[in-house]
């Protein structure tokens, strides 16, 4: 019943944020920051093993569950107040409202067909919100509506293969023969084709190269506080409801040698030229897009062999890593807003000018590796380890110093001499103005009170610096705490 109560609250304060965004800003960005922070309260209260049945179709709320919810309400009331500090048009809260309670609930139901279509009906606003209204370079891009719109259909054509896959595999001409297995040499070739096939429908809905240009273009055009909701944690959603449906209703049997090859050939792909693109890319948006399509291809290792222990490995990186990289976007959105730039020949010196900034990219850096014995990082050994025995574990080490090596190039960019876009931009310092209210000459409290919006506005960078250090805090301990499940 909890998690009922917050799917409710989350879509009614997504759904108003969005309507107001337009014409009450403040207001709409008061009720999401007000949503997010009840959504908050009640994943907190939420019951692992919270039960109840609608329509006959049951939903129970599981560790995982919690943990997600958790993590994305905290991490997305903190995106609301840099949303509030950045400027413009609400383009964050609301969609990330949505896809929080569709996410939520398509867990936690019993049903994969309800779960596949709630998801893909619920992704659609978190890319056609911001990707109508939040551009960087202003409404009149060419290249806007089409990638929206490439966005939107890639969103539902993965949740519509899904439901192809998820219908046929049950139906009689099925390779579950309408609810036993056909034990049939036909049978088992349905497994894997079945396999392959929700594979595939990953692979569209997280963008995996080659299939990542609407999502690359996406993530160039919009607010980087946008890109956690439509592609971390909306990608992270899709991929458990698949993941869940291929162990339990094909289980490891489907991954035969010719459907584990192909499956490590699609997540490699990705994960090596995902790496490789973050290595070479001097701005920070597509060092935040190449390293959440690598996390992707990281999590798809798992359908190469569906093994229990797998599974639940694949849960914990992608909470894990969906939570590290919401406090990358918003360091890289934090960074452009205060510096004015997103390349790293314009950021030289970014940490020493603001240490606090400087400190949360540390502990992005560490969460986003690891260390042995944390959740993430462990997650990452047994997810290529099991796709690929023998010398997965070194090929995990291999993978995880990618990370090491584009967000390094960045915290030594923050290490160089000031550039002068840095030392144009606002000090990431705080400092008291001591400045008096005009018009007021009542006491020290009084005037205390009334200076609190200038000495805010004063110290915006430095409030925004600490917010991101917030987001590095929970990605620490989400890195190694995991899912919970």
């Amino acid at each position: 019943m909890t998690l009922l109560i917050l799917a409710a609250v989350a879509l009614a304060a997504g759904l108003a944020t969005i309507l107001l965004a337009g014409e009450r800003r403040t207001i709409a960005l008061a009720i999401g920051l007000a949503g997010s922070l009840v959504v908050l309260a009640l994943a907190l209260a939420m019951p692992d093993t919270d039960s109840v049945s609608i329509g006959g179709v049951g939903m129970v709320s599981t560790p995982v569950v919690r943990a997600m919810a958790v993590a994305w309400s905290a991490g997305l009331a903190v995106l609301g107040l840099l949303e509030l500090a950045v400027g413009g048009r609400p383009t964050v809260v609301g969609p990330s409202l949505i896809g929080l309670a569709v996410a939520g609930l398509a867990l936690a139901t019993r049903d994969p067909a309800s779960s596949m279509a709630a998801l893909a009906a619920g992704g659609v606003a978190g890319v056609v919100v911001p990707g109508l209204a939040g551009w960087l370079d202003g409404p009149d891009l060419p290249s806007r509506l089409p990638t929206t719109h490439r966005g939107a259909l890639a969103i539902l054509g993965s949740g519509l293969l899904g439901l192809a896959v998820i219908a046929w595999g049950a139906s009689a001409a099925g390779p579950l023969g309408g609810g036993t297995f056909n034990v049939e040499p036909a049978g088992e070739i349905g497994l894997g084709l079945s396999l392959l096939v929700i594979v595939s429908a990953v692979a569209i809905r997280t963008g995996l190269i080659p299939l990542h240009v609407w999502a690359a273009r996406f993530m160039e055009g919009v607010s980087p506080l946008a890109i956690p909701a439509a592609f971390a944690w909306g990608s992270a959603a899709f991929v458990l409801v698949a993941l869940d449906w291929s162990q339990v209703a094909l289980g490891p049997a489907a991954a035969g040698d010719a459907e584990r090859l192909v499956i490590v050939f699609v997540a490699m792909v990705s994960v090596v030229l995902g790496g490789l693109a973050a290595m070479v890319h001097d701005d920070v948006e597509h060092v935040l897009g190449y390293s959440i399509l690598q996390d992707a291809g990281i999590a798809v290792l798992a359908f190469a062999s569906l093994n229990p222990d797998v599974v639940a490995a694949a849960r914990n990186w992608l909470v894990a890593s969906a939570t590290v990289k919401t406090a990358l976007a918003a360091w890289a959105s934090v960074v452009r807003t205060t510096y004015g730039g997103h390349r790293l020949d314009d950021l030289g010196g970014w940490g020493r000018h603001s240490p606090v900034l400087g400190a949360a990219f540390a502990g992005i850096l560490v969460a986003a590796i690891g260390l042995p014995g944390m959740a993430l990082f462990d997650a990452r050994v047994d997810l290529v380890s099991g796709a690929m025995p023998g010398f997965g574990q070194v090929v995990a080490l291999v993978i995880a110093a990618m990370p090491a090596i584009y967000l390094g190039r960045i915290a030594l960019a923050g290490l160089a001499p000031v550039s002068v876009a840095v030392a144009e931009g606002p000090t990431g310092r705080p400092r008291w103005t001591g400045g008096r209210a005009v018009g007021w000459s009542e006491g020290p409290v009084t005037q205390a009170i009334r200076a609190i919006p200038t000495e805010l506005r004063a110290n915006r960078a430095p409030l925004m610096a600490l917010g991101v250090l917030a987001l590095a805090v929970m990605a620490l301990l989400t890195a190694t705490g995991g899912a919970g499940g």
